[in-house]
């Protein structure tokens, strides 16, 4: 996480891709720091673009008062000194400062490397898509994802070929799938894949039944598994989240039921047994041959369940079971336990994005972007190169054993790709290209022949570096980002020596922070008050205990290692200081002298027995009382000195003329 920052004008809102208004003409300077060549100069439209980015944006911001630019100009002078002290301890060149920089410049890169309406629109299409119910089946020929352009039309041809039999020859899709899917499981389900939404299946499939109406056969579509074809059940919408629990009656010699005959009397049984308002997790836990969810009273919770389920999920409400039904597996009764409402964009928008970044179609917004990116900086691979380089190269490449020759340094130097806009072409050797061929994997090294895999891994290295490019003119490109990245490094840099020279040193400076409480007792003043120890548990049998050890006279350690045990942190023992309005000073525990302890109350789920220690007079706080408050005002001690050493170090000086513009 960003770390917490100091200064208003740090706290980084959320990332825009929203443009600042064209600069004026001529961007004067508005605060000058220090005399000489040497002075920092803050240009009128960085600090128009830092107060209208704290301060409600751009509308708002010329709607303020000179009064309202005042105070916050006061402010961004200091920020802006303690950045160029930073600077000049050298604090922004340390390796440590380098790599968290580089790591939040990654992260504000991100944004703006995909293409961010596309993202959008995913995300609304999984949530209108999750809505829905739909039953498909499905024939599948496979192909490899790498396979030759030969082998791919092949499969190609056949999955047409299957498709016209049953869509013009009316051929039963379920026989068609058992001839000649080669899904595995089309044995056992015929292609009937049953009920699915958004995200159960990978994207282009998903699309290809969301997009093919009920009754028909889709075109053929491509998955990383090869071609298929779809046809189309049913769709229904959703009731909501619907919970469902089963019982299961399975026919065998390790079963109850030997054979189908006193499996069916026996789910007759207990469908009686429910009639007759007996409860049905009892009932699964006794009977249900399922041992996975027997134990759990049948709980199958919101999952996807069997085709022949699901038509009966479908059908029932809340707190309603099924008749009894089969399913390959065996007699069942199903119950539907509840029904979440559905929930709207708004309350479920973060995790479906979230689910779309993880999913096969995150890819395509970054393949709309870098198609757009291909047009802007038109990368070239040098194909006379790249053929002189698959002529080098044996089956040891595609194992990922390949190691550039020794004896030919300059060959390796050539170059491989170019890239870039216009004015600055930049290019990429095959050295460059060996470098990214030993991040991939074995599986980007596969390909039908040597040549395939060279040229699928040269254009992987030329995307890689499209978006680095890409990456490096974000600054030139977008006004949002340069700020953003250097408000980044400022706070960082502002951070890093504040808690150097003030939230530390006000802590770890024991003698400072003593000598400043001498100086200054009359701020930590205080009533009357009582010191109170507390022994809270979430168990009450423990909090029993404590009472009883206490009654025995025992020590706080002592009941300490007795109570807790070594898996568990069963009692929490703590000193809490009290006045008259604590909310939980005990009755009549200020004016009288108290028992030594109260009786159990219950208090936030927990159990807490209070135990008087001392009462405390009116007056000056004792320093280990008051160390807390008294660290926070020596800390603005520190920080108001040093303040005033800065302002010394770096005066300012305003161009009122130009301040007199702001914002018109």
């Amino acid at each position: 996480m960003f770390r917490l920052l100091l200064s208003v004008f740090l706290l980084i809102p959320a990332l825009t891709m929203a443009q600042a208004p064209a600069a004026k003409t001529k961007d004067a300077t508005l605060i000058t720091f220090g005399p000489g060549p040497d002075s920092f100069k803050v240009s009128r439209s960085e600090f128009e673009y830092v107060y209208q980015k704290n301060n409600g944006g751009w509308d708002k911001a010329k709607k303020a008062t000179p009064q309202d630019y005042r105070e916050y100009l006061n402010l961004y002078i200091k920020f802006r000194r303690k950045v160029l002290n930073a600077e000049s301890l050298g604090m922004d060149t340390m390796p440590a400062f380098l790599t968290e920089l580089e790591g939040y410049r990654k992260q504000l890169a991100q944004p703006y490397l995909v293409e961010k309406n596309i993202l959008d629109t995913l995300i609304k299409e999984g949530y209108q898509r999750s809505l829905y119910q739909i039953r498909a089946s499905h024939i599948l020929i496979n192909v490899a994802a790498d396979a030759s352009p030969a082998d791919t039309l092949r499969a190609y041809e056949k999955i047409k070929a299957i498709r016209d039999s049953i869509v013009n020859l009316k051929s039963d899709f379920a026989e068609m799938a058992q001839r000649y899917s080669q899904d595995p499981s089309v044995k056992s389900n015929k292609g009937d894949l049953g009920y699915f939404t958004a995200f159960n299946m990978v994207y282009p499939f998903e699309s290809a039944a969301y997009n093919t109406p009920v009754g028909k056969v889709s075109q053929p579509v491509r998955t990383q598994y090869g071609y298929h074809i779809l046809y189309v059940q049913d769709v229904y919408k959703g009731k909501g989240i619907q919970h469902a629990s089963h019982i299961i009656i399975r026919v065998g010699e390790n079963y109850s039921a030997k054979d189908t005959a006193s499996a069916l009397a026996r789910i007759k049984e207990i469908h009686e047994r429910l009639k007759r308002g007996e409860d049905f997790a009892a009932l699964a836990e006794e009977f249900s041959d399922d041992p996975g969810s027997s134990k759990t009273g049948g709980d199958l919770g919101a999952s996807r369940l069997l085709p022949e389920m699901e038509e009966w999920k479908r059908k029932l409400n809340a707190g309603q079971f099924s008749d009894p039904f089969t399913t390959p597996y065996g007699w069942h009764i199903l119950k539907v336990t509840k029904v979440e409402p559905i929930p709207t964009f708004d309350e479920v928008k973060g995790e479906i994005r979230t689910r779309v970044q993880k999913d096969q179609r995150s890819n395509l917004p970054q393949s709309v972007f870098l198609e757009k990116i291909r047009k802007e900086y038109k990368p070239e691979i040098k194909q006379e190169v790249a053929d002189a380089f698959i002529a080098t190269l044996g089956k040891e490449y595609s194992q990922g054993r390949f190691i550039p020759d020794s004896t030919r340094p300059e060959f390796y130097k050539s170059v491989i790709l170019e890239l870039g806009i216009p004015s600055e072409r930049t290019t990429r050797t095959l050295n460059q290209f060996y470098s990214y061929y030993k991040t991939l994997r074995s599986e980007a090294l596969s390909g039908s022949t040597i040549q395939a895999s060279v040229m699928k891994n040269l254009n992987g290295f030329l995307e890689s570096e499209l978006m680095k490019y890409e990456e490096s003119r974000l600054p030139v490109k977008y006004v949002d980002y340069k700020e953003l990245y250097r408000e980044y490094r400022d706070g960082i840099l502002l951070f890093s020596l504040t808690e150097k020279l003030v939230w530390k040193k006000a802590i770890e400076d024991s003698v400072g922070l003593k000598s400043f409480y001498e100086k200054n007792k009359s701020q930590f003043t205080a009533g009357e008050r009582i010191r109170v120890r507390e022994y809270r548990s979430s168990d009450s049998l423990k909090i029993i205990e404590v009472q009883n050890y206490l009654v025995q006279g025992k020590t706080d350690k002592e009941i300490d290692s007795l109570v807790n045990e070594k898996s568990a942190l069963n009692l929490r023992i703590q000193m809490v200081m009290m006045d008259r309005k604590h909310p939980d000073l005990p009755a009549g525990w200020m004016d009288a002298t108290p028992a030594s302890a109260s009786a159990v109350r219950k208090r936030d789920k927990q159990f807490v027995i209070q135990q008087f220690v001392e009462k405390l007079p009116a007056g000056v706080k004792p320093f280990e009382e008051a160390r807390s408050e008294c660290i926070t005002k020596y800390q603005e001690e520190l920080e108001s000195a040093w303040n005033l050493e800065l302002e010394k170090k770096y005066p300012s000086v305003v161009n009122e003329t130009v301040f007199r513009t702001l914002f018109k």
